[in-house]
């Protein structure tokens, strides 16, 4: 096994966010902090012989955003730091973090971005997500932005990447090339359409296990924003060059958003395209495939009070297993529907993922899940919220095929400025048929913990 990862990748990406925020002219700070004591009935989630554990937890998660002529930032994290008191497993360290900032060398045209993602990953796609099934990721960017004007409608867009992807124990380390090119026509003041492409390098530290790869995409990309109603098209090709084979597939993608009323919105997502699985990490959501973001949540809710990424749950997700890093095909489609109002929040997403592997027939797999989280203020101290899940994985060559549902409820008491108190419990559960027949397994989870949230601030420096 390769040395673990640490806290240090994330870390220094929140430092640095944190760090461009400070000399920012606004920034809007979100964050919380808590500790705890939880139980499980099923540490090991094993679906006889259960194991009771006494865990000790601490909670932090934060969500910061800032935007001005020379700086954005928008960076969100969630993390769980579990101690197992009965030594079921070691410490544990879950979270994500997803962050960018751009920083203006020249303001409205040359810009530099920094970009990190860092969560956990399944190493065993047929095997239950427990401390020791799990292994921490990263995905990191940076490069430039040069964006021109051609006369008083048209533009050109030109980006270069340098990409570094770490994985705690899959062989999949990487380096990765990449440019793209940009040349469209404003419409209107909400409107515009363009010609892109793209390629990248893809250089593999492991080319014994792994082959390296190049990728290019050519597409038109169409986006209007109204009053009420964004949409964002995508249709071209996709060409992946990988070990003397080839591959190529339509490229297409489609995101429409419209504001039903002051209180709900209805986000739509679909489309196809060859990818892999660094990309899908850092795609879309954050977790998951390219297409929707769907992710695994392993026993129990352990995470804050953020929203996962690309789903209406709350708590901290673990990506499906990176098995492979050939390129495949993602056909994938997803709908989300929010309702907020004062006292009640209301969030419901359902999604479903298709990969196929050319030339690996086992490999190929689908994913599908529905998720809903319900939240009232019961009066100006305590709330309430209910939510729950399933999540359905099957790879139609390997005879394997799962379900996993979680329901959860919370109960929240706060005083003061900040001080909070949070009891949350969770009952979840797998079925398993084929190749993992007889592993299913359901467990209950509880955590009481104390901490600290004040308002969301916005402040001036």
């Amino acid at each position: 096994m390769k040395p673990r990862l640490s806290a240090w990748r994330f870390s220094i990406a929140c430092t640095s966010a944190l760090g461009f925020a400070s000399a920012a002219q606004a920034v809007t700070v979100d964050y919380g902090v808590d500790v705890g004591i939880g139980e499980t009935d099923n540490v090991n989630l094993a679906p006889t012989n259960k194991v009771n554990q006494t865990m000790a937890i601490t909670d932090i998660d934060f969500a910061i955003k800032q935007q001005s002529r020379r700086l954005e930032v928008d960076a969100k994290g969630d993390f769980s730091y579990l101690d197992y008191l009965q030594n079921a497993y070691s410490a544990q360290l879950i979270g994500r973090f997803d962050g960018q900032a751009q920083l203006a060398l020249i303001p409205e045209r040359l810009t530099w971005t920094f970009q990190d993602s860092f969560g956990q990953a399944q190493i065993d796609p047929f095997v239950a997500v427990t401390p020791t099934n799990q292994e921490h990721v990263n995905y990191a960017s940076t490069g430039p932005n040069l964006f021109l004007r051609l006369g008083p409608l048209g533009f050109v867009d030109v980006t270069a990447r340098y990409a570094r992807t770490d994985y705690q124990t899959s062989p999949f380390d990487s380096n990765r090339f990449s440019a793209s090119l940009a040349v469209g026509r404003q419409l209107s003041a909400s409107s515009s359409v363009s010609i892109n492409a793209s390629s990248e390098r893809v250089l593999f530290d492991d080319t014994l296990l792994n082959t390296d790869f190049n990728r290019s995409s050519a597409y038109v990309h169409y986006e209007v924003q109204g009053a009420r109603t964004s949409l964002s098209a995508n249709l071209g090709v996709t060409k992946a060059d990988q070990g003397g084979a080839s591959v190529t597939g339509p490229l297409a993608k489609l995101e429409l958003s419209r504001q039903l009323s002051s209180a709900a919105k209805l986000i739509f997502t679909a489309g196809r395209d060859l990818t892999d699985a660094s990309t899908s990490f850092n795609g879309p959501g954050g977790v998951g495939g390219a297409g929707g973001g769907i992710g695994i949540t392993p026993g129990g809710s352990l995470g804050g009070n953020n929203t996962a990424p690309g789903g209406a749950l709350s708590g901290i997700g673990t990506t499906p297993a990176a098995v492979t890093s050939t390129n495949y095909t993602v056909t994938y489609a997803s709908v989300g529907w929010d309702y907020v109002r004062n006292r009640t929040t209301f969030g419901l997403t359902g999604r479903w993922e298709k990969d196929s592997y050319d030339g690996l027939p086992q490999l190929d797999l689908s994913r599908g899940d529905a998720e809903f989280r319900v939240e009232r203020k019961l009066n100006r101290a305590f709330s309430a919220q209910l939510s729950g899940s399933i999540y359905r994985t099957e790879y139609a060559q390997a005879n394997f095929a799962e379900t996993d549902g979680r329901v959860g409820g919370a109960l929240t008491y706060r005083q003061g400025r900040g001080l909070e108190v949070r009891l949350r419990y969770d009952h979840t559960s797998r079925i398993a048929s084929g190749i993992a027949s007889g592993s299913g397994y359901s467990e209950n989870r509880a955590f009481l913990t104390i901490g600290y949230r004040p308002e969301p601030k916005g402040r001036t420096t």
